[in-house]
């Protein structure tokens, strides 16, 4: 009975050639879109994680700010610093902090090889490193304890900063000179995406020990704290002992807003994050409306081929075919027109997602290319695909043939 049906089944599908194609070309594009839509909506998501982690992970910045409230009878309008004891006061008084980092910069004229750059100069601690990502290439270093305790001229920098200074050499252990004071390179910045930042990209920044860069720098407060908390769900509680403590020792108002400035940037990443996840599951909705217009063509083509066969179907029955027989032969052109045409969508899409991953991506301008050019094609995706691909066949299938099995055989046979 299973080869009968089989030849059944490949004797009338060769008859509807023309109209298979048409119904199998539909439902290859909608495959294909629903998938490339999916991997690109995937894409922009996890490329935005990753280029926001060129930032840091898990940071709460704080800088310094102005007074718009009068506090204690002290007037609006005051300038709020922050000074280095600042790092032990809070690490000491919120165990909530994993690690925390000061930060100093400066505009500075930085030459080597006969050549001058103007660039922003840092000075830092060892813990830094870690918070904002700062991984060196290869052979070489970031700032560390004992650079800072001992005050060692030594920079880290960035690959922009190292390509315009000393072209295709390596400057590791070659020497820059800032405010006359030479400084050995010990580490190059390795590239990374960054869409976030602050006085510009890290591949253009220079960053010193903290205690060196005091000695060739007047200033004596810090522009900018990191701090990193041991949970991503603590930054609100951090956030707010932050401005409680600052503001008892500064004398303003914790809840002026405008004394101190934090960037939470843990709860901007998951404000961020929403948003390409709605881009995404938008993106999904549109691919599976139109994976689903295709089902509909299916739909409608076995419709008519079962009002074309009726007295086929009748003659089938009258000779004692089982209902379940006459279920099963349509279904099986269904499934197998179904198939056909989400195998080649699956397999085109596939082949396109990786092809687009090959074009590589620039470090230097970062652009909405960096989040088109890395589509991900995930099982996550190919999961999607096949729940939506599978409930699409059933129903597809299963109506017209359950219509063509409950014909009554006498009315088959007398349709014209």
């Amino acid at each position: 009975m299973n080869l009968t049906l089989t030849r059944f089944f490949l004797s009338e599908f060769r008859k509807r050639r023309k109209k298979a194609a048409l119904i199998t070309f539909a439902l290859f594009w909608g495959t294909m879109s629903i998938l490339l839509l999916l991997s690109f909506g995937q894409g922009m998501t996890t490329q935005f994680q990753v280029s926001f982690s060129g930032l840091g992970q898990n940071l709460i910045m704080i800088s310094g700010g102005q007074t718009s409230k009068t506090h204690q009878g002290l007037p609006k309008g005051r300038r709020i610093r922050m000074y280095p004891t600042d790092i032990s006061y809070l690490r000491e008084r919120i165990p909530e902090i994993k690690t925390i980092a000061p930060e100093s910069w400066n505009n500075r004229q930085v030459s080597a090889n006969g050549k001058e750059i103007n660039r922003v100069v840092h000075g830092t601690t060892a813990d830094f490193a870690k918070m904002r990502s700062q991984i060196p290439q290869l052979g070489g270093r970031f700032i560390n304890p004992d650079d800072v305790k001992y005050g060692r001229k030594v920079a880290f920098i960035g690959w922009n900063v190292a390509k315009d200074l000393f072209g295709n050499t390596n400057p590791l252990g070659n020497t820059i000179i800032i405010q006359r004071v030479p400084f050995t390179v010990i580490g190059v910045l390795k590239k990374k995406l960054q869409d976030s930042m602050y006085n510009g990209p890290d591949a253009e920044q220079i960053y010193l020990p903290f205690s060196a860069f005091s000695q060739i720098d007047s200033q004596y407060h810090i522009d900018r704290i990191h701090i990193q908390p041991y949970t991503i769900e603590q930054s609100p509680l951090i956030e707010e002992r932050v401005r409680t403590l600052l503001g008892r020792k500064y004398r303003f108002n914790k809840n002026d807003r405008y004394a101190i400035y934090i960037w939470n940037t843990i709860e901007n990443s998951k404000d961020a994050v929403a948003i390409f996840k709605g881009i995404e599951i938008f993106l999904g909705i549109i691919g599976a409306l139109t994976l689903l217009i295709g089902a509909v063509g299916v739909t409608n083509l076995m419709y008519a081929i079962v009002k074309e066969r009726t007295q086929e179907v009748g003659i089938k029955m009258a000779l004692g075919a089982r209902r379940r027989n006459i279920v099963m032969q349509f279904f099986l052109e269904t499934l197998f027109i179904f198939t056909k045409g989400t195998f080649w969508g699956f397999v085109s899409a596939f082949n396109l997602v990786n092809l687009i991953r090959l074009i590589p991506i620039s470090y230097e301008n970062f652009g909405i290319e960096s989040y088109l050019l890395r589509p991900v094609f995930s099982l996550q995706i190919f999961f999607v695909y096949l729940i939506i691909v599978g409930s699409l066949v059933f129903l597809s299938g299963i109506f017209p043939a359950l219509r063509a099995s409950k014909m009554n055989p006498i009315a088959s046979l007398r349709y014209e």
